[in-house]
């Protein structure tokens, strides 16, 4: 049957004092047995055989929870879990085309209600206890059923299931004191309302798609050691395919420990450990500690609940030429091992090794700038990003920082086919370099925009002019804000050409030898390219 959803536009502004942490993030899950375990906290080693029957985009992790009454934890919906984070006057339907769930169609015709469902999202696993516990956690029901499809055919249905000893299964998602199942059409605003939080306007309304959800409830069932249990948890739109749900489930809140012995080579190291949150935000992640390691072991405590990266740095000098590292053998924070808390079991060990020195004669230069422009500040110079060159069998060769100017440079490089990433916590690279260098090649203009919603390659790349001309022309200031100079010791003419960054060319000229400044005020602030000489040697420049 198709149904059609009156949606009241409305228009959201976000002030000034808005904050990003109030927003639900979601993120998709790499390791669902760690996430399923840190749901049930101190019995952590005991779930095992997690399985998923739905679309891998209907499973996901959540952060920033508070605006629920709920932490950080697992989500399964209907739908797309990205989904989620729009406001709640979009229409949140996928039709997914999936097949419903036996267990809910029988709940249904147990209560005399329809049993047709579609678009199942199922996570089941055995659980065997270490310790004789109560089980609980908390839990919200989110649907865009709600409010006009309440109390209809349409009850979207959730349910948690627990079977002990391959016994008949209990369904332990019910109201506080009874045993009347969470749903659609037991919590709206015509029953039980006390449950019931009302979406369409109101503080959550700009960042929450979900037209209402409910307050949390507490799931909990009594776990004796020795015992087996099978445990599933399933939500799917009843009659008919549109209108999603969701299921939120909050994880054990504790503070927790990541411990672990640091080598280089083998031996123990020192350097500095960062401790990275698995979720970021508009802004340039920040490490939540940052520790010194002195004698090959770290301990980073008191860390909440959640999902972290950890990331080493040997000291440079004294251990020259080994890169950075992240727990474990990860060269960039995307191929990097998650750590889940407080379930996490195994050590966070790291070592690294050094590298082999480079000894060929190519050069490879670039520039990564960055855009600041959600902080009121123009694209500017990035400093210190971690760059990295990778050969043909994906293996870390060399690796630099950019300078304050945002410049960076490898050198000594042998013939040969590259890659260049860069390694920003929790901005993906959405592309990266791909460099030929044959004999005494000088690459030039592998540079980097570091964007909103990723790092983006620029493609720039051209053969410069030859290296001792490569160190003799220079471009200051940088970034420049009424002129820059140009030094050309080359002992020969140079062609000038300004363009912008979408290669419309601003200005032509000739320089001879020594210093030629060049006017910028007339340009607006922003990014261009100054090509210099026959051979193109090419620079990205920022005016502010």
């Amino acid at each position: 049957m198709n149904r059609i959803k009156k949606i009241l536009l409305s228009i959201v502004f976000l002030t000034s004092g808005y904050s990003y942490s109030q927003t639900i993030e979601f993120t998709q899950i790499s390791n669902l047995e760690m996430m399923i375990a840190n749901i049930f906290g101190v019995q952590c080693d005991g779930v095992s055989n997690v399985q998923l029957m739905a679309v891998p985009q209907q499973v996901g992790r959540f952060e920033n929870g508070g605006i629920l009454g709920l932490n950080s934890g697992l989500v399964l919906s209907t739908g797309i879990v990205s989904g989620s984070q729009q406001p709640s006057a979009v229409f949140n339907s996928t039709t997914l085309g999936t097949v419903g769930d036996a267990e809910i169609a029988q709940f249904g015709a147990n209560a005399g209600q329809m049993s047709s469902n579609f678009d199942a999202c199922v996570v089941e696993f055995d659980f065997t206890p270490t310790l004789s516990d109560t089980i609980r956690f908390n839990y919200v029901l989110a649907s865009e059923e709600y409010p006009e499809f309440a109390n209809t055919p349409y009850t979207d249905r959730f349910l948690f299931l627990v079977s002990e000893n391959n016994g008949s299964y209990a369904n332990i998602a019910v109201l506080p004191g009874t045993t009347i199942p969470v749903e659609i059409n037991s919590v709206n605003q015509m029953i039980n309302p006390q449950y019931y939080i009302d979406n369409l306007s109101g503080p959550n309304a700009g960042s929450f798609v979900f037209d209402a959800y409910t307050t949390p409830f507490e799931a909990k069932f009594f776990a004796q050691s020795g015992a087996t249990y099978h445990i599933k948890l399933v939500i799917a739109d009843v009659s008919d395919y549109v209108f999603d749900s969701a299921i939120f489930l909050d994880e054990q809140e504790s503070y927790n420990d990541i411990n672990g012995t640091l080598t280089v080579n083998g031996a123990p190291a020192e350097g500095i450990i960062e401790v990275f949150n698995f979720i970021g935000d508009t802004t340039l992640a920040q490490p939540i500690q940052i520790l010194a390691v002195t004698n090959g072991t770290y301990l980073a405590d008191s860390l909440q609940t959640g999902m972290y990266h950890v990331r080493f740095t040997p000291d440079p000098a004294l251990f020259p030429g080994v890169a950075p590292l992240y727990y474990t053998n990860g060269d960039t924070w995307s191929t990097a091992e998650a750590i889940g808390l407080p379930c996490f079991l195994n050590s966070g060990n790291i070592n690294s090794n050094t590298l082999n020195v480079l000894n060929g004669s190519g050069v490879i230069a670039g520039t990564v700038i960055i855009d600041t422009t959600y902080l009121k500040s123009p694209t500017v110079p990035y400093e210190n990003a971690l760059v990295k060159l990778f050969n043909i069998s994906n293996q870390v060769v060399a690796f630099t920082y950019s300078d304050v100017l945002g410049n960076f440079q490898f050198t000594a490089i042998p013939s040969g086919n590259y890659y260049i990433r860069l390694d920003v916590p929790y901005i993906p690279q959405l592309n990266d370099h791909s460099i030929t260098v044959v004999g005494n090649d000088i690459v030039i203009g592998a540079d980097f925009s570091i964007l909103i919603d990723g790092i983006y390659a620029v493609d720039n790349i051209e053969l410069g002019i030859e290296e001792a001309n490569l160190l003799e022309v220079a471009v200051y200031p940088n970034p420049a804000k009424d002129k820059i100079y140009i030094s050309n010791g080359t002992k020969a003419d140079l062609s000038v050409e300004l363009s912008t960054i979408d290669g419309q060319i601003i200005h032509k000229s000739f320089i001879g030898i020594g210093n030629t400044e060049l006017d910028l005020l007339t340009l607006a602030d922003g990014i261009y390219f100054i090509r210099l000489g026959a051979s193109d040697l090419r620079k990205l420049i920022v005016k502010k």
